[in-house]
């Protein structure tokens, strides 16, 4: 008799449990928003634990939507070589100063946007006032297309096109010789460390027949969730032309040490050191700062 009202007792228990389960699940889908959601939500409550963990491993989590310090694809210098994620969208308002021996300080600045047209092609376009051409309105547009890797990942490769107004010198007559670049970007983001490395050679637009080539690099470290610490910087170097720089020079170069603070959607950075960019006296090195506010939706 004991043993019978056991059973009886378990099996009593157990269609308590399906009850309770039962009704658990027509409560949550009659809260569901359409009986398509409530489906699937029974449907992965049917999966067991090991499924539903590969089935959100992919996606990512609300916290974590935006990084403007990874989606963007420039700071001050040097370009990522996986550009934005898709459909990503942001832009940058910076300012420019440059100061060197026996010339006046110059001031600039301009604003960068970028669109990621896909997971792989992120569009460019900028629209400096650049100190580093005598002042001149200096706009250029770049598309940036991811080649091999995984954004903000490991190492990634990718291909810079790129047309700007502006080339390697300035005509005598102060005219700005408009410039067709290609370059290939190599990145690597990996334990807190990013790293940059452009190299890219333009072409100029006209009969004189002027190229240039010039290598970006950025590294930086991540002493926080918030906080970046690094270097950025170009130089170049005229490979074909007789144009020269305002100083005579056939080469020249501006960077140095990076900070850059903030989470989310918006950060800012300063970016300051040592420069022959722009300046007017041969042999002379000045110094160059760029301030950026940056924000992506």
């Amino acid at each position: 008799m004991r043993a019978a009202a056991r059973a009886a007792c378990g099996a009593l228990a157990r269609e308590a449990a399906v009850l309770a389960f039962a009704a658990m699940l027509h409560r949550f889908a009659r809260r569901a928003r359409s009986s398509a959601a409530a489906a699937a939500a029974c449907a992965l409550v049917a999966l067991p634990a090991s499924a539903q963990e590969i089935s959100t491993s992919g996606a990512r989590a609300p916290d974590a939507a935006h990084d403007a310090k990874v989606e963007a694809p420039t700071v001050a210098w040097a370009y990522t070589a996986f550009g934005a994620p898709a459909g990503s969208v942001g832009a940058q308002a910076y300012g420019l100063g440059l100061a060197g021996p026996r010339q006046s300080a110059l001031l600039g600045g301009g604003v960068l946007a970028w669109a990621a047209l896909s997971d792989r092609v992120t569009l460019v376009v900028d629209a400096p006032r650049d100190v580093y051409r005598e002042g001149h309105f200096a706009p250029s547009a770049a598309a940036i297309v991811r080649l091999v890797g995984t954004p903000g990942e490991g190492f990634s490769l990718g291909a810079l096109g790129k047309y700007k107004v502006d080339g390697f010198g300035v005509a005598p007559g102060g005219e700005l010789e408009s410039e067709a670049e290609a370059g290939l970007l190599a990145s690597y983001v990996g334990d807190g460390l990013h790293l940059d490395l452009n190299a890219i050679t333009g072409v100029g637009l006209t009969d004189e027949g002027e190229v240039d080539t010039e290598v970006r690099a950025r590294v930086g470290y991540d002493v926080a969730s918030f906080v970046r610490i690094g270097l950025d910087g170009q130089g170049r170097y005229r490979l074909a032309g007789t144009k020269r720089l305002p100083s005579g020079a056939s080469w020249d170069f501006a960077g140095g040490p990076q900070v850059v603070v903030g989470k989310g959607q918006l950060f800012g950075a300063l970016t300051a050191g040592p420069a022959t960019m722009g300046l007017a006296t041969a042999n002379a090195i000045g110094a160059t700062a760029m301030l950026t506010l940056c924000g992506t939706i």
